[in-house]
């Protein structure tokens, strides 16, 4: 059975990665366990809903016997996290009975049968590409929020990934709002390449990325599975089967104003805006004039919000409705210090995106002017 001994703190760090994996609302039990598997390079831990998200992460460790053991991911998360020895023992008996013992503290956790446990199949003959840490770190931020969170549209709860020899492109949308992608990159793949990613996967990836850094990101895409491999984590997931939306169709063919305004300006006057516009399913209305973009916002219960920052303007004076949260959404994510609004008619869809780039287009459906 399962016996070694690893660092407190780089357990701590995986079993709390991994933990993310469990989605506690399994019909079978041992499904919302971790497994825990000694190899002879040290520990391997696993969590799966089977689903769409599957979490897996490796640590080094001092093996004395190769075995594996499920245990409760929420009591293993809090035993380790309460240890205070460095070194760390683990201890699996042939009752599923996990014993962890660090400094002068000692647990005895029941567990189930790691026979029981069921993981994703292997990946058949996936294809590889590598993007770094920081790029995959700003496609994922810039789209993934866009996804719906409506179940009864799975299509739309995952982002849609086209990828060439060239670059990349995601998308995703709820129908109110829709957020594209595109990369330059050297991707060593023979041909084109699409799939549908569920946020929960992405959300995970996001989690675990870290935006400053060039280190690697290993993305593995089969028929049906999708693995991404950075350091010493896997998240994995099934991918979403179906057809996903024209989103061409939604990208506005022309439009006959822009507005260039300061991001850090937009950003801090509709999180002023929002005091007043939460109260009105977060409406704002956007009207320009001789250099000034108006922002307003009205409630009956609440009352009533206005602020003016400066704008660079091109066509007709845009008044135009739209909700303050999706547009933050956006604004967040775009690091860039100028922003474009490019509009039409009140009633027609405007688009942000950065001053200075062509790579992120944002699509976001207007609201009535009350």
């Amino acid at each position: 059975m399962l016996n070694l001994s690893c660092q407190q703190e780089e357990l701590h760090a995986s079993v709390q990665t991994v933990s993310h994996g469990v989605s506690g609302r399994s019909t079978q039990p041992v499904q919302n366990n971790i497994y825990l598997e000694s190899t002879s390079d040290g520990l391997r831990l696993m969590a799966t809903d089977l689903e769409f998200i599957s979490i897996g992460a490796e640590i080094g460790g001092s093996t004395s016997e190769q075995g594996a053991v499920t245990v409760p991911a929420r009591l293993l998360t809090e035993v380790i996290g309460s240890l205070s020895g460095e070194q760390i023992h683990l201890e699996a008996d042939e009752n599923n009975v996990l014993s962890v013992t660090g400094g002068r503290s000692s647990f005895r956790i029941r567990g189930m049968s790691a026979a029981d446990f069921e993981m994703l199949p292997e990946m058949m003959d996936p294809v590889d590409l590598e993007l770094s840490q920081r790029d995959l770190h700003s496609i994922l931020s810039q789209t993934v929020f866009a996804t719906s969170r409506d179940e009864t549209r799975p299509i739309l709860t995952g982002a849609l990934f086209n990828i060439q020899p060239g670059g990349i492109e995601v998308v995703a949308t709820d129908t109110y709002r829709l957020a594209l992608r595109k990369m330059i990159a050297e991707i060593a793949i023979a041909e084109p390449r699409t799939a549908i990613i569920s946020r929960t996967a992405l959300d995970e990836v996001l989690r675990v990325l870290d935006a400053d850094s060039d280190d690697t990101v290993r993305m593995a895409l089969s028929d049906t599975q999708v693995a991404f491999t950075l350091g010493n984590v896997t998240v994995g997931s099934r991918l979403i089967e179906g057809q996903f939306p024209n989103y061409e169709k939604v990208l506005p063919d022309s439009t006959d104003r822009t507005v260039k305004v300061s991001n850090a300006d937009l950003t801090n006057t509709l999180r002023r805006m929002l005091i007043v516009a939460r109260e009105d399913a977060n409406r704002v209305v956007l009207r320009g004039s001789d250099g000034m973009l108006t922002i307003t916002a009205d409630s009956q219960d609440v009352g009533h919000a206005e602020e003016q920052i400066p704008a660079q303007m091109t066509g007709e004076e845009p008044e135009i409705a739209f909700n303050a949260r999706y547009l933050l959404d956006a604004l967040q994510s775009i690091s860039r210090e100028e922003v474009v609004l490019e509009l039409s008619q009140p009633l027609s869809p405007g688009t942000l995106k950065p001053a200075d780039s062509d790579e992120y287009l944002y699509v976001i459906m207007p609201m009535q002017i009350m």
